[in-house]
């Protein structure tokens, strides 16, 4: 019999995850929040940071906030006259994805000008991640129309990319968002959003040879979580 450690221990591990410290600060906090603002510093940076755990979640998106950014403006006069983004773009991306995930849940009205920033350096296939965090933004916004066309042009690149594919984790949250953004424009796209809910069903039921089923169950529960939502509205 196979032992379920041994299971877990076999699963693919892949380049977007990230063991985020099982702390007080962190353990309440969305995962991608811990590794886009970890992935921004070093381990020896870290261990001089104090985390404080008594802080509301707010509290603690505005600390992590308040740290990018100054590191973002330190950074900056380092590297001028030339731009940080021109002169080391990978730094530059992951500061700026921080300081956007932290702002996305704030709910901060900057984050519509972080997006557009990113966007205006950002060229070729550097531009799709920061597409579908703009339709995400729209789509909070109520703009589903815009947030429909704008992850239908992502979503081809993300079911043909050959570090994610059809069941990734990437491509199925497009998804879901693409469902939401029909759904929301009422009429006939109601039907259209229930087809692709309907297909995506059994896309993530088909998992299991896929290197993506580790996040089967994960993927099914949203999907039905979100279809209950739109019942509902």
């Amino acid at each position: 019999m196979t032992d379920p450690k041994d299971t877990a221990q076999q699963q693919p591990k892949f380049e977007w995850d990230y063991d985020v410290p099982d702390t007080l600060f962190w353990r309440d906090l969305p995962f991608t929040a811990g590794r886009n603002f970890l992935t921004c510093y070093s381990p020896s940076e870290l261990e001089d940071m104090n985390f404080d755990g008594t802080l509301s979640v707010p509290a603690r998106f505005a600390f992590l906030l308040s740290l990018l950014e100054a590191r973002l403006a330190t950074r900056k006069a380092a590297a001028a006259p030339v731009l940080l983004h021109v002169a080391d773009y990978p730094e530059w991306s992951r500061l700026i994805l921080g300081i956007q995930t932290m702002q996305k849940y704030l709910d901060a009205p900057e984050q519509a000008e972080t997006l557009r920033i990113m966007l205006e350096t950002s060229e070729g296939d550097r531009r799709v991640p920061w597409l579908n965090m703009l339709a995400e933004f729209k789509l909070k916004h109520g703009e589903y129309a815009e947030a429909e066309r704008l992850e239908c042009e992502v979503l081809p690149w993300m079911q043909k990319h050959e570090k994610l594919g059809i069941d990734s984790p990437q491509a199925l949250g497009t998804t879901r968002r693409i469902i939401e953004a029909l759904w929301r424009q009422g009429g006939s796209k109601v039907d259209e959003a229930r087809r692709l809910a309907e297909e995506t069903a059994v896309l993530v039921e088909a998992m299991g040879p896929s290197k993506s089923v580790k996040y089967q169950e994960e993927e099914r529960q949203m999907l039905r979580d979100l279809v209950a939502e739109l019942e509902k509205s």
